[in-house]
């Protein structure tokens, strides 16, 4: 490997920061990590500066490298780069940068949408027996779990820091003084995620005989009333533009377009598409096995259109590799499975091309059109709930509030209005 070692050998300055940040053992993993993914040398020379150019600047600012999120890495990009002086060969691209350092953090398996503090071992001790009873206790889903550690690690990081983890050391005030600083600017439903995190976690630390009584009751309610507004639908205009907006001529091209294909027309989750795998499709029988939320398994039938468009990626525009996954990454890092975000950015990147950013800003709009159009057509609430994989049939009544012929046979006439 005679570049890798070259590579190696040529970041005397680089080297000389991590070690100061006390990361010099990573040093070498982070170069591995990237090659291993399929990243170009100077790419991997490119990022490993940025990244030892942003440890240089911590360490100068004597900020701990727990600390590190995306508050830190904005003032780092937005603040410091544009007047740097630390050294001529430092990179200033803020895509660089930024990619580099997220690269850099989901080597430690940080989150990367909002990135929680590397913790310390009591921490991810604590972590790990958590992630043991919401397995096999409570039995929730992956992405539950992951949700709800990120919750928990972010709680525990800010009260304990780098301490042993003694919960009676917690105040009330620290709950919330921690929700009111993590969900600023937040919407209620992401609010509630975080205290039911936290709610959670609490009650497990109850079973273990913890008196935490006042600390679940310092959580604050968030005001979410089920039912309470109305699904965001898209038009069949609307439809047709967005199908419209993807190159099939091109590998992304197909798999953008399959992808929301499955979300359009049998009303997937985003994590449902992301974990399909080949053997999931029963192509004479034309079904799709889908594994949902709670470890659920469905059998569904696979639309002629969906099905086409699969089959058009996996012949042609589907890399070699040894994935299970049915849609994979194209760029760099290699050999890995799309995730949420590559789901989430095929329709909203069509949706920019196609100008419905505004109307497209998630996949959940797909699940409401589909429900919907099958309300608005006459189809069952329960059948509905069974294409949507509902558990509670009382879920699906919000789109009853859709079914505007149906409303208006009902509807008593307003006061004071004249026939």
């Amino acid at each position: 490997m005679p570049k890798f070692s070259r590579l190696r050998s040529g970041h005397i300055l680089a080297r000389r920061w991590f070690a100061k940040a006390g990361l010099e053992a990573h040093a070498d993993a982070y170069i591995r990590y990237l090659t291993e993914h399929g990243y170009a040398v100077p790419t991997v020379e490119c990022y490993f500066r940025c990244v030892a150019h942003f440890l240089h600047w911590v360490v100068q600012h004597h900020a701990a490298f727990h600390d590190v999120g995306d508050a830190l890495i904005d003032r780092f990009i937005h603040g410091h780069l544009p007047h740097c002086q630390c050294a001529p060969q430092c990179r200033r691209t803020s895509a660089d940068v930024h990619a580099a350092l997220i690269h850099f953090l989901d080597m430690y398996g940080i989150a990367r949408a909002t990135q929680s503090p590397i913790v310390s071992a009591s921490i991810d001790a604590e972590l790990a027996i958590f992630t043991q009873y919401m397995v096999e206790v409570r039995g929730l889903s992956e992405s539950t779990r992951h949700v709800r550690r990120r919750h928990i690690g972010e709680f525990l990081a800010d009260c304990f820091h780098e301490q042993p983890i003694e919960i009676s050391k917690i105040a009330p005030a620290d709950v919330i003084r921690f929700v009111m600083r993590r969900t600023r600017g937040l919407t209620p439903g992401s609010v509630k995620s975080v205290c039911g995190s936290l709610h959670s976690y609490l009650r497990f630390k109850a079973i273990s005989g913890t008196p935490v009584t006042a600390l679940i009751a310092a959580l604050p309610r968030v005001a979410l009333w089920r039912l309470g507004g109305l699904p965001d639908v898209l038009s069949p205009e609307e439809v047709r533009r967005l199908l419209s907006a993807f190159d099939r001529s091109n590998a992304t091209g197909k798999r953008d377009y399959a992808i929301t294909r499955c979300l359009l027309d049998l009303g997937l989750r985003r994590t449902e598409v992301a974990h399909l795998c080949l053997d999931d499709i029963d192509w004479r029988a034309g079904i799709l096995t889908l594994h949902g939320k709670g470890k659920r398994i469905d059998v569904v039938p696979l639309p002629r259109l969906t099905g086409q468009a699969i089959a058009a990626y996996l012949q042609y525009g589907r890399p070699q590799t040894a994935r299970r996954e049915i849609f994979v990454r194209h760029r760099p890092p290699l050999n890995a499975g799309a995730d949420l975000d590559i789901v989430r950015n095929a329709v909203r990147y069509a949706a920019k091309r196609c100008g419905l950013e505004q109307r497209v800003r998630g996949t959940h709009v797909f699940r409401h059109t589909i429900a919907c159009r099958m309300a608005q057509s006459g189809a069952p609430f329960k059948q509905i709930a069974d294409l949507l994989r509902h558990r509670d049939l009382d879920t699906t009544t919000i789109y009853a509030k859709v079914d505007l012929p149906s409303l208006r046979r009902v509807a008593l006439p307003w006061p004071g209005r004249h026939s």
